[in-house]
């Protein structure tokens, strides 16, 4: 998806960003699971682990301001509850990803 085209379906930044970090991590984290699923190389286990738990960590902080933002503005509801959910799946598909490496 063309980020311009992203940015245009967000009216808040936060949401916008909360929604890069949800999409890239999500990517990331798959990227490396089938690279060490396909490969078996050791090394891509650390960096899995490395890149999963930083996915859920920034995912995990950008919970309570998307919240705050949902709250406050209530009125665009439809923006706050997808860039919520597009973040809120992420954390237990990190989760997932850690089980399976």
């Amino acid at each position: 998806m063309n980020p311009t085209t992203m940015k245009n379906n967000f009216k808040h930044s936060i949401n916008f960003i909360g929604a890069q970090i949800a999409i890239t991590s999500l990517i990331t984290g798959t990227i490396c699971l089938l690279l060490f699923k396909n490969n078996g190389d050791t090394g891509l286990v650390a960096i899995g682990h490395f890149l999963v738990i930083l996915a859920g960590i920034a995912n995990t902080i950008m919970l309570p301001p998307m919240l705050i933002n949902a709250i406050r503005r209530f009125k665009d509801y439809k923006e706050n509850l997808v860039a919520l959910l597009l973040l809120l799946i992420n954390i237990p598909i990190a989760g997932l990803y850690l089980e399976i490496l």
